[in-house]
Formats: C-alpha cells, structure tokens, sequence
C-alpha cells in the first residue's frame, strides 16, 4: 500500500496544485494517473498529474520525500495539510 502524509501545498498558476510529503508506507509505486484518497473521504479523488522526488544525495539514498501535481481546489488544498492519502 501507498501512503503519504501531506506536509506543504502550494499553487502553480495555471497548472494547479502541489501537494509536498513524506511517504509512510511504500509497498506500491506512485504513477503519473494514480488516484489518491483520504481514508475519512473516499468520495473525493486526487489523480497525480505529474511526480518529483525530493531530498536525495549522493551519499544515503532515503527517497522518502516526494511532491506531486494535481488539479484540486483552493478549500481542498488547504484542508489536506497534515492528512494521510493513500493509493486507491
């Protein structure tokens, strides 16, 4: 199972919204086209556009860090900070 746990939120005009976190459990891969729900609000999908991963170096390569486009609303962006998504 996929899993995440939102840290930061931002907006790319025109393109929508970047959802930044760590990932809990990685026993799946994330794709571009993936969907993502919270676990209190299955009703509400968020497809991943596009992937980046975040915070890896040469010498230790923990990629637990990762960001993601998506194409949600302003009340929905906010309202996912500190929430678990998981890979439906």
């Amino acid at each position: 199972m996929f899993e995440l746990e939102v840290k930061d939120v931002f907006k790319i005009t025109g393109r929508g919204y970047v959802l930044a976190g760590e990932m809990i459990e990685s026993g799946s891969i994330l794709r571009n086209g993936d969907i993502l729900v919270h676990k209190d609000d299955r009703e509400r999908k968020i497809h991943v556009t596009s992937i980046e991963m975040l915070n890896y170096g040469s010498a230790v390569r923990k990629l637990n860090h990762i960001s993601f486009l998506t194409d949600i609303s302003d009340e929905l962006a906010k309202a996912l900070v500190g929430k678990r998504l998981y890979k439906e």
